[in-house]
Formats: structure tokens, sequence, C-alpha cells
């Protein structure tokens, strides 16, 4: 089908947004920033409305739009955590695999929808580019669904065809995309990822999450062979693996042959790989998070991070004293997932130690309230001191395991506090 364009100019958001509406939109390098703007100038003419938004790599909300505009989100990612500790966002704490539910049953459901897609492909059709995951079905109950057709989102195969005939406006936007800044990797990164490469065999499907020490850890494995992907998450290093040779997924139980990511955070290295690309597909959050698909996929690896782990083994990836850093997002499906597979492993990568502060994240209490992943979930806990198979392991064995990967100068107060504690006897 065709779609009527309408100029920014003379859009009127009043015209489909109602006062009391949830508006939502695609997260990071999908936000379409010309329809967020629009939205926040007219808040006024509006009036007062809630929206639901993920991650943010813009700066496009702020302070003083909140007067009216009511922000929930599902973590406190990117430009919505400090907006979050100014207590400006209400958070809803749940598994990303349960977003679409919350959508089809009501509790997140869209009012209004905005979109960002490219233009039109090789087929005619025009596609979400950097970001699959909850849209499609947000658009399928959302009263009003309006998109911004960019030429910097490049067209990309997706799980099913963008359903066009939901669209009800759409404007042209040449603005810039949000800009993702790489991670810079460090001496620490390199270490925790050559810890971690030797035991992810070939073979492997991967899950990452985004960070330094994941992309550390897969510039690591250009020289494993028949790695596979299916990860909520892909950036540059997918394009860089793919070159080397090592990403192939010819071993990969769920459409082998084929990447899988839900959504895409990159630059024009990565949208380029995903341009048309036959080997790469971008898939909706229940078919990457989905249990049956990741119960199919017998090798995964799930690579993930945390703020801070404990001698039990137990996961805080959100929360440290009052400040809310995180979210639940992927984690536990991805975990629960990989430590359940035949010949999956569930991983942690971690500092051993925050930054100038010097606090040590391998912890005998967690500092959060938040137990984001549980201890019968962890496989393996990798820093740049050594790596802790946990499997297997009684209490005590687990916390002397982890004691061991902490930085030297915190482990004796760590086994004196264990021992009094009862955990080491």
């Amino acid at each position: 089908m065709t779609l009527a364009p309408i100029t920014a100019s003379n859009l009127s958001l009043a015209d489909h947004i109602r006062p009391g509406d949830l508006v939502s939109w695609g997260q990071a390098m999908a936000e379409p920033l010309a329809l967020i703007g629009m939205y926040t100038d007219q808040r006024h003419e509006i009036g007062p409305t809630r929206a639901f938004v993920g991650l943010s790599l813009s700066a496009v909300v702020a302070k003083e739009h909140t007067d009216l505009i009511k922000l929930v989100s599902y973590g406190a990612l990117g430009g919505m955590m400090p907006l979050y500790n100014a207590g400006l966002v209400e958070l809803v704490p749940c598994r990303y695999s349960a977003l679409p539910h919350l959508i089809t049953n009501g509790r997140l459901r869209p009012d209004v929808l905005f979109i960002q897609i490219s233009p039109p492909g090789p087929d005619g059709t025009h596609s979400l580019g950097w970001c699959n995951d909850v849209l499609p079905v947000a658009m399928r109950h959302a009263r009003t669904v309006l998109a911004e057709i960019n030429p910097a989102v490049p067209w990309v195969r997706m799980d099913a065809p963008l359903d066009e005939s939901r669209i009800t406006a759409t404007i042209h936007s040449d603005l810039p995309l949000p800009r993702f800044t790489a991670p810079i990797l460090g001496a620490i990164d390199t270490a925790i990822a050559g810890n971690l490469a030797p035991r992810i065999p070939d073979g492997a499907t991967l899950q990452y999450g985004i960070g330094a020490i994941p992309s550390a850890i897969l510039n690591a494995l250009k020289d494993h062979r028949d790695l596979g992907l299916h990860s909520g998450l892909i950036t540059d290093e997918v394009a860089d693996l793919t070159e080397s040779g090592a990403l192939t997924n010819a071993r990969k139980a769920v459409l082998p042959g084929t990447s899988v990511g839900g959504v895409a955070i990159g630059s024009t290295k990565l949208a380029d790989f995903m341009a048309g690309n036959p080997g790469f597909r971008l898939c909706q959050t229940g078919f990457t998070h989905g249990a049956t698909q990741l119960a199919a996929l017998s090798n995964l690896v799930a690579i993930n991070s945390a703020l801070e782990v404990d001698l039990l083994g137990q996961v805080n990836a959100e929360q440290v004293g009052t400040r809310y850093l995180g979210a639940i997002g992927g984690q536990p499906d991805f975990m629960r997932a990989a430590s359940y597979a035949e010949n999956g492993l569930s991983v942690i990568a971690l500092p051993a130690t925050s930054g100038k502060s010097n606090r040590s994240r391998i912890v005998t209490r967690l500092n959060g309230p938040q137990v984001t992943t549980g201890r019968y979930d962890v496989d393996l806990v990798v820093t740049e001191h050594g790596a802790a198979d946990l499997r297997g392991l009684t209490v005590p064995d687990r916390a002397r395991a982890l004691i061991n990967i902490a930085a030297p100068e915190h482990r004796e107060d760590m086994a004196h506090t264990a021992r009094t504690a009862g955990i080491t006897g």
C-alpha cells in the first residue's frame, strides 16, 4: 500500500492524542525524534498523558516535559536514568518477555504509538529497521499509529512484514538518528573476555547484553567457529564476528543459518550489515525471548552483566543503595534458558570492583533490595581475576569460589564475614 505523508508542520497531535492516553514509541536507535519532539512541544494543546518509554539514547524527553507527560518505563536506561532518579519515571518491574502480554491484556496497551520506519525496500514495503521487539504487537492494539519515515533507517528483513494497514498517518524526517557511542574497551574488559572466551565452545548460540564487557567478549571469539546468534540485542560486533567467519549459525537449532536479534544498536557498520541481509532477521520479543524458542537452543550461552553478585550467587543488575541503574530486562529469560539447556551456559561477567571507589562487586550481601536473577540460574561468574563455576557446588564452596575471583584486597574481609555469617562454616 502507499502510505499517505503529512508534513510535520501541519500535523496536530491533538487530533490523534486524547487527554489521559498512553503514548509509546520505539526505543534506542528507533526513537522517532521528530514525532517525540512534536509530542513534547504540543503537550499543552494535548493535555495530560502518560508515555511508556524504553531505553532512550536521546535527551528528547526532559524534566520540563513531565508537567503534563507522566513517564513510565521497564527500567532506568540511558536517558531515563536521571529522570527516574529524580522521581520523574514510574517503574514497571517485569521480565522483557512479559511486555507483549502486558500490551495485549491492556496493562500497557498504547492508545497512540509512534514508530520509525525505513523508506520502501526491494519489495516495496517499509521496515522497522532498528527495532522490532514489541512494536508489531503494539501496532495491532493501538488506536492510532503514527510513522516517521527516515532515510537513515535501513530496510531489514523481519519475522513478518510490517502491517502498513495499521498506520494512521506518516511524516518524513531527515533528523540524525539517536547516537550510540561505542564503549572504549579497557584492560579489565579484555581480561574478563580472556577468562571467558576459552569456556565458550565452537557451535555455541550466543545471547549478550550491552556494554564494554560483552563487546570485549565478542571480540575475543573471532577464532571460534560455527557460532550462532539468538539475542534480544545486537551491536556492531555481530558484523565483525560474521566477517571473521566465526558467526555462521550453522549449528543453531532455531533459524539455522540466520542471526536473530530484536533491537539493534550501533553505527553505520551495523546498518550496512543488516540492510537486506538474508543472513539476519529482526524478530519480535515473543520470538527472541519466547520460552519455546529458547528451550530449543540446547547450546545457548547467555552472557550478561550485573552491578553485583553475592556469595550465594544471587545477581543484582538493577539498584545500588537508592540509585536505580538498570532493568530486569531479558536477563532472567536467557539465564534460565541457558542454565537449563543441555549444553548451555549462563554467565554473569563483571569487574571485580566498581570504578574509582574500588567497592567490591562480589559482595557478602546485595546492596540493592532486588534480586534480578536467582542463584539457581547462574552457572558461571567471571571477573578479571578468574571464573567461578558454580554448577554442582555446595553453598560454602560457591562462596569460596566467588571470593577467589574477587579483588585480592577484598578477599580476606569477605572470607571473615562469610565465616561469621555461617555461609562457609
